[in-house]
């Protein structure tokens, strides 16, 4: 098959959906199949290259092009949730010289393809929701560091997302979500049942089923984190491990008041464990706590050889569609808490292949993580089945369950 993938952003560009297509990508064009990902340009990228066997084109839009000063970063160009008439042109373009069986859209890229999914350059269409960005634009499905209690509707939407985005860009982000049907998807697939749940509340065309197809992972993670060497600058005893971006959505506050907890109560003959926390700082980092290690811009190898050797891993996330991070710590071998909360929640069976902790709850996170440290034997039953539910996340497994999407499309 011909498939072109589109993504608001790709790789250079490392995030979680980033690193999802990418990883599916390259394990269609290795099963034998033709993909190009149409993403937007960016300032250090070719307008056109191959990675990894993946054909990349990188296209114009309006927030790049004519007003730049719509992307806060200009190395991750923003898509709004309507058609950008510029992309919509390079998008047809692309589609008449490819010939392509398949559009797969993974975010709000998708408003630009779908004035052409009808017409005579249309073809069939699969959208996978990786979060919550068909109903909610901060993408979060959250309000003050909660659920959100409401669902969306324009008069909450606008104060809550005016934060993120300011008013104007608030109010027409909002709007134009909530004009949308989103006629134009043949198959629509989520990354976990989370948010295929959520998707009760986005405005979709009747009768249009939701499969839940997971996020995913490269084969072969268990052995890069087992054979990467043992970085220099992790401490030299044991320690707890926390990955991901440094804010309060993370629940990065909340671990930090675990642990000064934990200190505080510790009652072991040895040292309690350090606190690791690799991510990106961000201007709500909380302030943090004297003796917490902190990295920034650590290759993916390290990461995983970081997570094989922690004594325990923690996403303690307030909520979260999927959270590979959460995976990658389960190939790794990690014994795992995490937030009872999302796709996490989906993914850990509690007391089993992970512990659970409420979100926002720190006293539990405490507990958990005085549990897992003094219970003999948890830990290594962890490992073993945590390991045993990460592999279902694995490309070998997920991508077959795409290609019959596909197969089913045409």
């Amino acid at each position: 098959m011909r498939i072109l993938q589109l993504a608001n952003l790709y790789a250079p560009v490392i995030g979680g959906l980033e690193r999802s297509v990418a990883t599916s990508s390259e394990e269609l064009v290795r099963r034998g199949h033709e993909v190009t990902v149409l993403t937007l340009a960016t300032p250090r990228a070719p307008g056109a290259e191959t990675r990894n066997g993946v054909r990349v084109v990188r296209v114009r839009s309006i927030a790049n092009t004519l007003l730049p000063r719509m992307n806060q970063d200009p190395a991750k160009p923003f898509h709004p949730t309507a058609a950008d008439p510029l992309t919509t042109v390079d998008i047809r373009t692309e589609l008449r010289a490819g010939r392509y069986d398949v559009v797969h859209s993974h975010d709000w890229l998708m408003y630009s393809y779908l004035p052409l999914r009808h017409g005579r350059d249309g073809v069939p269409h699969v959208h996978t929701a990786h979060d919550f960005g068909l109903m909610c634009v901060k993408k979060t499905f959250s309000s003050d560091g909660r659920h959100c209690p409401t669902g969306p509707r324009l008069s909450r939407c606008l104060p809550c997302a005016t934060g993120q985005y300011g008013r104007p860009r608030s109010l027409a982000l909002a709007a134009a979500l909530r004009a949308h049907r989103h006629r134009g998807i043949d198959a629509l697939t989520a990354i976990s049942p989370s948010v295929a749940r959520a998707l009760d509340a986005a405005r979709l065309p009747a009768g249009l089923p939701v499969r839940v197809v997971s996020s995913l992972v490269p084969d072969g993670l268990d052995d890069l984190a087992r054979d990467t060497p043992r970085p220099g600058w992790l401490p030299d005893r044991p320690y707890l491990l926390f990955v991901g971006a440094l804010g309060p959505h993370k629940g990065v506050d909340v671990l930090f008041t675990a642990y000064r907890k934990l200190l505080e109560s510790w009652r072991g003959s040895e040292p309690p464990p350090d606190l690791v926390c690799i991510g990106t700082p961000r201007p709500d980092t909380p302030p943090i706590p004297p003796g917490v290690h902190v990295r920034h811009d650590v290759p993916h190898p390290e990461v995983m050889a970081a997570w094989h050797g922690a004594a325990a891993g923690v996403v303690p996330s307030i909520m979260e569609a999927m959270g590979q991070v959460a995976v990658e710590a389960l190939l790794a071998r990690t014994p795992l808490i995490a937030s009872r909360t999302g796709g996490l929640a989906d993914m850990i069976s509690d007391g089993e292949s992970g512990l659970l902790v409420p979100p926002g709850d720190a006293a539990a996170l405490h507990a958990a993580l005085e549990r897992l440290l003094t219970e003999p034997g948890l830990a290594d039953r962890l490992r073993a089945a945590g390991y045993r539910r990460g592999l279902d996340y694995t490309a070998a497994r997920v991508v077959p369950q795409m290609e019959e999407i596909y197969r089913a499309c045409r």
